[in-house]
């Protein structure tokens, strides 16, 4: 009996001396042996909850302190003939930038009304199938590079009362070319 306690506790006594209950006990060739090649990236967990808002930033620096009016730009008037295709381009002067566009086409159809890439000009594409030959005229509207636009201090009714007006001599025109073709 003697002997068998003293054989346990010879084995308890070495299993305490030769525990390892750190990694830092371990002959670091040995570690580097013992990992593996990395696994495959395992899926997104979910996202955690958002986090309190941040302060406030600093204040930007401020707009254009100069108002701009609009320079109403046309191209020269092109004769359409029937059956064709053809595009006006009106341009801005130099120091302003077209912020705005559009086109008179007569009895043309329009294809494409749209701003240049630099910003200088408008662009217009029609073909004309009415039968009789027609007019082209791009419009760009231009504010000068860097300004805000100005927005007219007019009453609504006295600006209405101009487009009315506007509207009125265009469709005159369009009379005009008609009973000419």
């Amino acid at each position: 009996m003697l002997a068998l306690f003293l054989a346990l506790g010879g084995s308890a006594v070495a299993a305490g001396h030769y525990l390892i209950t750190s990694t830092r006990q371990i002959k670091p060739s040995v570690l580097r042996k013992l990992r593996g090649a990395t696994g495959p990236r395992g899926a997104a967990g979910l996202a955690g909850a958002s986090g309190p808002e941040g302060a406030q930033g600093p204040r930007g620096e401020a707009g254009p302190s100069q108002l701009s009016q609009l320079t109403i730009v046309r191209a020269a008037d092109i004769k359409v003939p029937n059956g064709k295709e053809a595009t006006s381009v009106a341009s801005c002067p130099a120091g302003s930038r077209a912020v705005a566009g559009g086109e008179y086409s007569g009895f043309a159809i329009s294809n494409g009304s749209e701003m240049s890439a630099d910003h200088q000009s408008w662009i217009v594409l029609v073909t004309n199938l009415s039968g009789v030959e027609t007019n082209l005229e791009a419009i760009a509207y231009c504010a000068s590079a860097g300004q805000a636009v100005a927005a007219s201090a007019s009453a609504p009714s006295a600006a209405h009362a101009r487009a009315l007006r506007q509207a009125q001599a265009l469709l005159q025109r369009l009379r005009r070319e008609r009973h000419a073709g």
